[in-house]
């Protein structure tokens, strides 16, 4: 039930004031009316001036503007990138108070803590469109036909995905109040702005590998905002080497341990049997559904997917870049309707747990809700058995056990 309220709830367009408006840029602009307020507030407590703060926002408004256009034309699409925005923000905000010759620390913390409640916003503007969704998940978001009228993958429609965007909006919230008290305790200057990089740094890193859309770059099996996570940790590290920044022994403990999951996740990654990275890469989910709707309605695939016949058998069968092979066909046993999904791979021999890592993403890119049960058939072949939502209840413990007495049976 809650999650059918809040599926009605999240829509491109929202009503203001009579009149229908986008709910992104509704985000943005009240994320950034936001921004300005905290940082105001923080620069009245601490005895500031309001106007070099006017002069720092509107450096940051014409940097953003700018930045966007440059990534527009160097890209052909409009794409807004965070820590883009964050680093180019940052550095032209320095740059201008060393112009005018103000203290830089002190402003700079107000400036990033103002980023972060920007930013709270703006993921929010982010849920409710659909950009920057989470994966298929047993629990989310359900995203609509309207979304994708307005960009959202048109494969993810209906596919409940994890809300990344609010946690990570609720993380960026909690961020910034404690940086707030930070700068109200009178911490010395530099204190927030080390404290923000190092604390949403190490959660973005970790909120990546919940991230489901697929238009950004990966390097070594590593996103780049993940990348840009451990950079700029980096850099809090040397600035307070030397001095530029105050010593927080714990930024280093932080620092240690994204490189020790770094370096765990990429060794589980080499050596686990299952491939589970790879299968559920958003590239490679978004070529399974791809395939998965072109065997349901005989379209032609697109992208790495190909397309051919099964040899004696007028079957299509689906073959992704992974070389994992989908066929699906709808059987009836006597009153029972099954539809049945057969998953192997091309090459090499198809795992247990591979099998089951698919067959949990063909019932969530298909909105498959009925019984099913997972068997293994004979030449490394696993059948996905999924009873229609209109047949007994029955029906796919008696497919299995018409179809192959002596298969094993998973539970998915």
């Amino acid at each position: 039930m809650a999650e059918n309220f809040v599926d009605r709830w999240v829509a491109p367009e929202i009503r203001l004031l009579g009149r229908s408006v986008c709910a992104f840029r509704a985000c943005g602009y009240t994320g950034l009316t936001s921004a300005f307020l905290v940082a105001a507030g923080l620069v009245i407590c601490q005895g500031l001036s309001l106007l070099v703060l006017t002069y720092i926002t509107l450096g940051a408004c014409l940097t953003f503007l700018l930045l966007a256009a440059a990534t527009k034309v160097v890209t052909g699409e409009e794409q807004l990138i965070y820590y883009h925005h964050e680093v180019a923000i940052v550095s032209v905000s320095a740059l201008l108070l060393r112009i005018l010759h103000q203290p830089v620390l002190p402003y700079l913390d107000v400036t990033i803590l103002g980023l972060g409640m920007f930013l709270a916003c703006g993921r929010m503007g982010c849920l409710m469109v659909g950009c920057c969704h989470g994966r298929p998940s047993e629990w989310g978001i359900r995203y609509r036909a309207e979304h994708a009228a307005a960009g959202f993958p048109h494969y993810l429609v209906g596919v409940r995905l994890f809300p990344i965007q609010a946690v990570e909006s609720l993380a960026v919230f909690c961020t910034v109040i404690v940086g707030s008290v930070f700068v109200l305790k009178g911490d010395p200057p530099g204190t927030a702005l080390a404290w923000y990089v190092a604390a949403y740094g190490s959660a973005r890193f970790c909120f990546e590998f919940a991230r489901g859309d697929t238009d950004r770059p990966y390097l070594r099996g590593f996103s780049e905002a993940q990348w840009t996570s451990m950079l700029l940790m980096t850099g809090v590290l040397w600035a307070e080497l030397i001095g530029f920044l105050p010593f927080q022994v714990w930024h280093f403990w932080v620092g240690a341990t994204l490189i020790v999951i770094m370096l765990g996740v990429t060794v589980c990654r080499r050596f686990t049997s299952t491939s589970k990275y790879r299968l559920l890469h958003p590239r490679h989910v978004e070529e399974v559904a791809n395939t998965l709707q072109a065997l349901s309605d005989g379209s032609t695939l697109s992208g790495s997917a190909r397309l051919h016949k099964a040899s004696g058998a007028p079957m299509r069968v689906v073959r992704t870049s992974l070389g994992i092979q989908v066929s699906s066909s709808r059987i009836r046993i006597d009153r029972t309707w099954i539809n049945q999904y057969c998953l192997s791979r091309e090459a090499g021999t198809l795992t247990e747990d591979s099998a089951k890592v698919l067959a949990r993403l063909v019932l969530q890119l298909r909105h498959l809700c009925g019984a099913h049960e997972l068997i293994k058939g004979q030449w490394n072949v696993f059948h996905l058995l999924v009873r229609a939502p209109d047949s007994a209840s029955n029906g796919v413990d008696d497919l299995a056990h018409d179809r192959n007495p002596a298969s094993y049976r998973s539970p998915i």
